[in-house]
């Protein structure tokens, strides 16, 4: 079964994306590898909130 990938877009805050982009380019990867990545594992993580608004969580769990 073939994936069907949807492109689209976020603003992110110039200190955010500055470090999306040291991640990547310190793994050798791309900025939005980084992005779909954290996304997907947010998505996939049981204490992930379903609802919004979203709560900050910082720190350990």
């Amino acid at each position: 079964m073939t994936r069907k990938s949807i492109r689209t877009s976020v603003t992110l805050p110039e200190r955010s994306y500055a470090e999306i982009q040291a991640l990547a380019e310190a793994n050798d990867v791309s900025t939005a590898w980084v992005i779909r990545q954290a996304v997907l594992q947010y998505l996939s993580d049981g204490s992930g909130q379903r609802e919004l608004p979203l709560v900050v969580r910082r720190g350990g769990r």
